[in-house]
């Protein structure tokens, strides 16, 4: 399946300086939100619509790549 350029709208970044790739994740993902790319190896959201904004992918994350920006407007 290919991926789109959908960056600007993403909520959880990945800094790709420190992601290894392991899919902890996109695993524990309640939601099932992210995907791994099959290029880089490295998380990305699929499904943002869905996101809880529930910060489980950043708090299994074994080396803090990730991290999730402001939420949208409409769930404050």
């Amino acid at each position: 399946m290919e991926r789109t350029d959908c960056g600007k709208y993403e909520w959880v970044k990945v800094d790709p300086d420190k992601c290894v790739g392991c899919g902890y994740c996109v695993e524990y993902c309640p939601r099932d939100v992210l995907r791994m790319d099959e290029e880089t190896h490295m998380p990305y959201m699929k499904y943002r619509d869905d996101c809880w904004y529930c910060d489980v992918c950043r708090f299994v994350c074994r080396t803090n790549a990730l991290e999730l920006e402001t939420v949208p407007y409409l769930i404050r």
